[in-house]
């Protein structure tokens, strides 16, 4: 008999919670993006696709010059500003993301892919956090 797939979902929103905080710190105050450098070889570009009222999209991508453009991470990050939290919508093209996926037969979709996908981003947040540079340009009040 196989058991029904039920999400955790106080642990899914925490996860959410702590990944809108870690993102909005990465980002600098008005800006529409940066760029992340972790290491000789990885570099990140995060870059603001839309502002809604209560959301904002951003658009996270790899960029390697010596590496296919298939092999790059890519994945869309939606930012819910009166929830306060944080999730990925689009992750290398795959846009129907769902929290339970009822019909697992093509073996293409987890049933906690998201769950994963959260985790896979609070883990690249902390890979940031811990060996990413970032130009950042400050601006500075006139005295």
């Amino acid at each position: 008999m196989n058991r029904r797939y039920v999400p955790d979902l106080k642990d899914l929103h925490s996860l959410a919670e702590r990944n809108y905080t870690a993102l909005n710190r990465l980002l600098p105050e008005g800006n529409q993006g940066v760029t992340i450098q972790i290491g000789e070889q990885m570099q990140f570009e995060l870059s603001r696709i839309q502002d809604a009222r209560y959301t904002s999209d951003f658009q996270i991508t790899q960029t390697a010059p010596d590496v296919a453009d298939y092999l790059q991470a890519r994945f869309l990050v939606r930012l819910y500003h009166d929830a306060r939290m944080a999730e990925i919508i689009d992750c290398q093209g795959q846009d129907r993301l769902t929290a339970i996926a009822p019909g697992l037969t093509s073996g293409r979709h987890q049933k906690d892919e998201k769950l994963q996908l959260s985790r896979h981003l609070a883990e690249w947040l902390k890979l940031c956090f811990r060996q990413g540079r970032a130009n950042i340009e400050w601006q500075c009040a006139p005295i």
